[in-house]
């Protein structure tokens, strides 16, 4: 009677296939996801997922990060490694890059063995009765498969790991090196801890060569990682660097066969951008002013000096609502630039014959609600993919404002300035910050 497990006979057909390839196994080869699939789910097979945090389960990074503490200086340069790196954020993720890493480095057949032969260890986290590398005849199996990987030359790319928190596919990685400039010319938004590429400024130094395309994910800047990066460092790296070659990494929108890769593609829906554009250069449409760049569909746009501060988003009470003086709303038209903010602030106030109403303005999860004090009645209600643009002058700090269209900036047609006052200039700067993260999407050129 033969022994065996449905995980290692898929596990072994993966293996086959890359057995079988002719040269270097790289990011893009299509059997490498299922490979890498199958050796996550054995690892994964009877684990007892009760040994991670109060409001988390572990998985098997755990297991290999507790067990290395273990095991002694081995595999220490590996797990300091996936520790030290910014990119890979989840315990999920954090496990991929390690076994990736385990590939390259030829490390994981010696690794799992090591394992394997701890059994003290091995009993706190497997079941023997359902796993694989706590069954003796199994585990074996799965050793002398593992023997056979050490022979595949596995080329992958570990810099590639901003998406491993999220799926085993990789997109294609562009490491580029541009001329010294003063300006790059790219235009980007920050969405759920990545910098994605929205437009590109014709005859700059990124549209040369038709490197850079929209869609792509700037993930390093001088080889930083850009990955849940601060507001202002991009431009604190190039400035940095200044007058020096500008070496940046790009994960690409595009697969190679002109497939829009998955994880970006769903970034790009939240970002509401016109995918056909994806993988083209686009057309810019971005006016200069005075040396400032702004656009019609910012996310927000703040004064220089509520940029330099880490400025929290709710008051003292630990809500985002405040109470203030709504001073009413200035037609804009198609313009919904920042820009417009200063004069739109400067005619509201101007105006003696405009009604002034106490209200509550409340930033939600989705969102920018005003309220009349006296009756709680809804006077405003606007969508964070609205709003174009948000902030104040220097000159008049206890009036602010924000632009709002009709329907999301990219297709609105008629935004309107919203301005309101406060008597507390620090107040002021805190309800423009809770606007501008409330949607967790910023708008950088570089």
């Amino acid at each position: 009677m033969s022994v065996s497990h449905p995980l290692l006979k898929i596990f072994k057909a993966t293996l086959l296939e890359l057995y079988n390839q002719d040269g270097k196994i790289y990011d893009t080869n299509l059997r490498l996801v299922p490979f890498c699939r199958t050796l996550e789910d054995i690892l994964r097979q009877g684990l007892n997922t009760n040994h991670g945090h109060w409001f988390s389960k572990s998985d098997y990074w755990t297991l290999f990060n507790k067990f290395c503490e273990k095991a002694g200086p081995g595999p220490y340069h590996l797990m300091k490694y996936v520790k030290d790196n910014q990119k890979a954020c989840s315990e999920q993720g954090r496990g991929r890059l390690f076994l990736r890493a385990c590939l390259v480095k030829k490390d994981l057949a010696s690794i799992i063995r090591k394992l394997r032969d701890d059994k003290p260890f091995l009993e706190m986290w497997y079941d023997p009765a359902t796993s694989i590398l706590n069954n003796d005849i199994l585990s074996e199996i799965f050793l002398s498969l593992l023997a056979e990987v050490q022979k595949i030359p596995f080329s992958l790319y570990l810099k590639n790991a901003s998406f491993l928190d999220d799926t085993w596919e990789m997109s294609e990685y562009r490491d580029y090196e541009f001329v010294p400039c003063e300006v790059l010319g790219v235009h980007l938004r920050y969405i759920n801890t990545h910098l994605v590429v929205t437009d590109i400024d014709p005859e700059s130094v990124a549209a040369e060569d038709g490197k850079v395309h929209i869609g792509d994910v700037m993930d390093e800047l001088y080889t930083e990682s850009l990955r849940g990066a601060k507001r202002g460092r991009v431009r604190d790296l190039f400035q940095l660097y200044k007058g020096m070659p500008v070496y940046v990494s790009f994960i690409k929108a595009r697969l190679p066969d002109g497939q829009i890769y998955r994880p970006i593609s769903r970034l790009l829906r939240q970002l509401d951008l016109d995918l056909s554009l994806v993988g083209s250069q686009g057309k810019y449409a971005a006016d200069v002013q005075d040396g400032q760049i702004s656009t019609r569909k910012p996310a927000h746009a703040l004064l220089q000096e509520e940029e330099q501060d880490e400025i929290p988003v709710h008051g003292p009470d630990g809500k985002a609502e405040f109470t203030v003086v709504y001073r009413g709303a200035y037609p804009l038209g198609e313009d919904g630039r920042v820009d417009r903010i200063h004069d739109s602030i400067e005619s509201v106030t101007n105006d003696r014959g405009r009604r002034k109403e106490v209200v509550k303005i409340e930033m939600t999860e989705t969102g920018v609600e005003v309220r009349r004090l006296s009756d709680s009645e809804l006077l405003l209600n606007h969508s964070y993919t609205e709003v174009s643009a948000c902030g104040r002058r220097t000159d008049m700090l206890l009036f602010f404002g924000y632009i709002a269209g009709e329907t999301t900036c990219n297709m609105a047609k008629d935004f309107k300035c919203y301005i309101f006052e406060t008597d507390d200039q620090a107040e002021a700067k805190i309800i423009l910050c809770s606007i501008a993260q409330g949607f967790e999407r910023t708008h950088w050129f570089l």
